[in-house]
């Protein structure tokens, strides 16, 4: 666990930036990939996210936010696989804000519920709507920090099923060869 965390820390050298954790919360469906957004108080699409959990995994937080936020339960990755700086409101929510960093972790959702957070709005978006909504409202320099986090997600993805993708071709092929009985 300590290898986790010390990997966080160096998402946060060289800035004085603090750290959040966001659940890249997917579904597959058929060829293609869903995201699992939700709104910020100030009415953008974000992935669900927020701080650190000390008694928890970094992953771990990650999965939490994605219950709290969206209902979402699945399996989650156990390392971030990229991050992006967004920014945050200062506390008293005032017109103040703040950049934080995110480290992003997929998660394949399995099931989803209605969010123990009110107003949030989860909604599933294909990954070109995913993009349109996570750039909308944010300064450009934010907007496309955090849409490539989508493309990143989907490389990821693909690398991670390309294996089994294959043997899913070879299988069907060799099905369509079977002799008719």
């Amino acid at each position: 666990m300590a290898r986790i965390f010390a990997d966080l820390a160096r998402l946060a050298l060289g800035s004085e930036l603090p750290v959040q954790v966001a659940a890249v919360c997917y579904r597959l469906n058929g060829p293609s990939v869903e995201f699992l957004l939700v709104n910020t108080s100030s009415g953008k699409w974000t992935f669900p996210k927020g701080r650190l959990n000390p008694s928890l995994t970094p992953s771990e937080s990650a999965a939490q936010e994605a219950w709290e936020e969206a209902g979402a339960r699945g399996r989650i990755a156990e390392k971030h696989f990229d991050s992006y700086i967004d920014t945050k409101r200062a506390l008293g929510h005032d017109e103040r804000s703040r950049e934080v960093r995110i480290a992003a972790y997929l998660l394949e959702v399995e099931s989803t519920v209605t969010p123990r957070e009110s107003g949030r709005n989860p909604s599933w978006f294909t990954a070109r709507d995913a993009r349109k909504q996570l750039a909308e409202g944010r300064p450009w320099q934010y907007a496309r920090q955090i849409v490539s986090i989508v493309d990143s997600a989907i490389d990821r993805l693909l690398a991670q099923h390309k294996k089994s993708a294959s043997i899913l071709v070879r299988a069907q092929n060799r099905r369509r060869l079977a002799p008719a009985r």
